[in-house]
């Protein structure tokens, strides 16, 4: 493709597809995007907008007529409908690593048949079964649903012989994920953008932190050593490689306090933690996977400075004050366009850039003074000190 009069198809209209959306105007693209919601938050920027769901044969061939090239902003779509459009146009990434991503029994047992390390785990299918593996792994435990979830939903850790025994007791026969609960040093996620021709570009590493399991701040390059660097970059790059990636991929990895690095879940698509790329970087996330679907090439994405984002859910939103976030030096807002707030829903994110990672991290803590939350520290993610 890589002509500046094509259109590029993305299913989802989320944030992650209108500034898809957005990059590939900058670059020349028009963009059709189907989502069941017309109002969706790419509806303020996509040429077209197929509004229906995700499953709908009628609609997925459509999309396929209409545009040269399609991607997705998200895993938790049909991938029956993807396989269809893809006999008639390219879709990257190829549905195999949709099916291998949007389930995590699946994901799991693809990167332990591979070689990559991810926390101790077993599959469950009933409450003995659930009881099995968490006494097999011991307490406590994560206990996740194998589709449709994010942002903490679907999960429950499981801290106690007597909260196991309750929620086995409540328990409703499905497969589900039982995985050993990890004391984590940090999260690190690693963007992975792979050219057609097999070529892989990683974005420089961010470090992340959650609250209530949805993520608050991600900041980079991630403050952690070198050698740990290394390790992320070789794995997220190899996990790439390995799924036969044509677009972008986040490896999400934990970094347990034993010092190792382990492999959390996979999204093949723009992640929450790659934003900062639009602000700090040589080329946002959204670009590279514009690149990479369209033919045209990549180059390395390079810090332009420090950079960190901190999300906003609809409880910060009620309450925001845009003029005094404005005011904190290096920051810019970035708002989705969401008509539905809800008090855990993304509704967008502000970055700051600062020269500094001392200056960095006082221009988060006043963004989060601005929105009401609880301060952060992070006195152990001074440069060069997580180096366990």
């Amino acid at each position: 493709m890589g002509r500046p009069w094509g259109t590029i198809g993305i299913i989802g209209g989320g944030q992650l597809g209108m500034m898809t959306a957005r990059e590939a105007h900058r670059m020349g693209f028009r963009s059709v995007v189907l989502d069941p919601d017309i109002n969706c938050s790419a509806s303020r920027v996509a040429d077209e907008i197929i509004a229906s769901r995700f499953d709908d044969v009628k609609a997925a061939e459509q999309l396929a007529r209409s545009c040269d090239v399609i991607t997705y902003e998200f895993e938790h779509i049909d991938a029956g409908a993807v396989e269809l459009i893809a006999d008639k146009k390219n879709v990257f990434p190829k549905s195999s690593v949709l099916r291998t991503a949007q389930n995590r029994q699946t994901e799991k047992a693809w990167l332990q048949r591979h070689g990559f390390p991810t926390a101790d785990f077993g599959i469950a299918h009933d409450g003995q079964s659930l009881r099995s593996i968490a006494q097999e792994v011991g307490l406590p435990v994560v206990v996740k649903t194998t589709l449709t979830g994010y942002d903490g939903k679907g999960q429950s850790i499981l801290r106690s012989e007597s909260e196991l025994r309750r929620f086995v007791e409540s328990f409703v026969p499905s497969e589900t994920v039982v995985e050993k609960f990890l004391e984590l040093e940090a999260e690190l996620s690693v963007i992975v953008a792979r050219e057609q021709n097999g070529r892989s570009w990683v974005f420089p590493i961010a470090l992340n932190a959650h609250r209530n399991n949805i993520l608050h701040t991600s900041i980079a390059p991630a403050p952690v050593a070198d050698d740990l660097l290394r390790r992320a970059h070789e794995i997220g790059k190899s996990v790439c490689e390995r799924l036969g990636v044509v677009g972008l991929l986040c490896v999400e990895l934990f970094l347990t306090t034993g010092g190792e690095l382990l492999v959390n879940e996979l999204a093949p698509r723009p992640h929450n933690s790659g934003h900062w790329s639009l602000d700090g970087c040589s080329m946002s996330q959204f670009e590279a996977l514009v690149r990479t679907i369209t033919g045209l090439p990549m180059r390395a994405p390079e810090v332009l400075q420090p950079t960190a984002i901190v999300n906003l859910l609809g409880k910060h939103v009620e309450r925001l004050d845009q003029a005094a976030l404005c005011r904190i030096d290096g920051t810019r807002l970035h708002l989705y366009g969401k008509m539905r707030i809800e008090p855990n829903r993304k509704m967008g994110h502000v970055s700051v850039v600062r020269k500094s990672i001392e200056s960095l991290l006082e221009g988060v803590n006043a963004i989060e003074q601005c929105i009401g939350e609880t301060v952060s520290d992070f006195t152990q993610f001074e440069w060069g000190v997580v180096n366990v």
